[in-house]
């Protein structure tokens, strides 16, 4: 019985965090949306839109982190038992925090070249053969960052992010 409950609280615990970040990363795309820039014959600009969605996320989310701790109050949960249950998303993390790293870095470094380096590093972390894997690494990452640039370049006159360098 002590199992199950542990598990719940920490769910419970998880699923507050979980509203906390999305407010905290709602907020930040609002503020970012409102640096979108103004058109002279429109009212509101481009981010006006995506700043009243992210700023409606925000505000759920607070709601839900509200009205979830006055259901059930703060969620007690152990440190062994979150650190065990963390350590089996490692997997999950490691690639979320890759992906933020290949977001804040493709500005600079361009869609190709960010791209290629998010895919070489998160397939290869997520490998078990690294060294046979290589080759078929290298070549997805080599298609799936050159070729949606010219599709999306060629085909739909969109231009993705080129490097600063």
């Amino acid at each position: 019985m002590e199992q199950k409950s542990t598990e719940a609280a920490l769910s419970s615990t998880l699923q507050l965090l979980s509203y906390v970040i999305i407010a905290i990363g709602a907020l930040f795309l609002a503020i970012k949306a409102g640096s979108l820039p103004a058109s002279r014959w429109e009212p509101m600009n481009a981010g006006t839109f995506p700043q009243i969605v992210f700023l409606s996320v925000a505000v759920l989310c607070g709601i839900a982190t509200v009205l979830e701790v006055a259901r059930n109050g703060f969620p007690r949960a152990s440190l062994n038992v979150a650190l065990t249950r963390l350590s089996r998303l490692k997997p999950v993390i490691v690639n979320i925090i890759l992906f933020t790293c290949y977001m804040i870095a493709m500005p600079w470094l361009g869609f190709i070249t960010s791209t290629f380096i998010y895919l070489v590093t998160a397939q290869t972390f997520l490998t078990t053969e690294k060294l046979k894997a290589l080759p078929v690494i290298l070549c997805v990452a080599v298609i799936f960052s050159a070729g949606p640039y010219f599709m999306f370049s060629e085909l739909f006159n969109i231009y993705l992010p080129r490097a600063q360098w």
